[in-house]
């Protein structure tokens, strides 16, 4: 059935609910402290880190940072020998990589990605001339504690973006608790 509306006398809006037998459904205010909590569902991500990446068989990492500005987190030039993980490892491969990238936090990543752009050079003939060269992407990591979680892009972090010629990569990781029936 139905529901009926109408507008009381403060011009809000109402809305009646009726079973299947025509009775009216009265819902008798309840109190948030006597109710069972079962889930939080919605929200934002807890934290995000953020990162800019330049790769290419034949990169230049010198000429990454002296354009960029700025230092990278980790960069190694292709046929050149680097750490791999934490373990001392290292490795050498035929292809190079520039990265810079952002602590892991609570930040809102609007805030992250604009104060990545803000430490590196607004000269979009640069952004031009590395990402014609080199395969270049932002990388945001999105860490969440329950499900159903969201973010936003801000259109003038996408225009950050679009101006730069850079592609974004979502990783998303579930960092909350297991709730299954394993025994």
């Amino acid at each position: 059935m139905e529901p009926v509306k109408n507008v009381d006398e403060n011009e809000k809006e109402i809305t009646r609910w009726f079973d299947e037998n025509g009775d009216e459904i009265i819902h008798e205010p309840v109190n948030p402290d006597d109710m069972e909590h079962i889930c939080v569902i919605g929200g934002g991500f807890e934290e995000f880190s953020v990162g800019i990446n330049f790769y290419s068989k034949k990169l230049d990492k010198e000429e990454i940072t002296n354009l960029l500005g700025h230092s990278p987190s980790s960069a190694w030039n292709p046929n050149e020998r680097h750490s791999m993980g934490n373990a001392g490892r290292t490795r050498m491969t035929n292809w190079g990589k520039w990265w810079l990238h952002s602590e892991k936090d609570g930040i809102d990543l609007n805030i992250k990605l604009r104060d990545l752009f803000d430490s590196l050079t607004a000269d979009l003939d640069i952004w031009k001339l590395l990402t014609s060269k080199y395969e270049s992407w932002v990388d945001v990591a999105g860490y969440m504690q329950n499900w159903n979680r969201e973010f936003v892009l801000k259109s003038d972090v996408m225009k950050l973006l679009s101006d730069r010629n850079l592609e974004i990569v979502f990783d998303i990781y579930y960092e909350g608790e297991d709730d299954s029936d394993e025994e």
